[in-house]
């Protein structure tokens, strides 16, 4: 949501996306395919999140020490809110 306002100050700035500034959000909320251009975006595991929370929530023979981790793999999906480095 952060990066659709910042898509229109910068438009209301007369700043170019992607021609004078590359934008990319997080989340990859429903809509950010559909904006003006389409926003670049990173995309979080929501499902596979949910699922590990349930599961080390559950217990059973998996259990999570105080220092451990579990480390989820978002996505980066590129859409036309960025342009390459020349």
């Amino acid at each position: 949501m952060v990066a659709t306002g910042a898509l229109a100050a910068l438009r209301e700035a007369g700043l170019d996306v992607p021609g004078d500034v590359s934008l990319v959000g997080f989340d990859d909320v429903p809509f950010a395919a559909d904006l003006s251009p389409a926003l670049t975006t990173v995309r979080v595991p929501y499902e596979d999140l949910g699922r590990t929370a349930v599961r080390l929530a559950l217990g059973g023979e998996e259990r999570l020490a105080a220092d451990d981790h579990v480390v989820l793999s978002p996505q980066l999906v590129i859409r036309q809110s960025v342009r390459a480095l020349q």
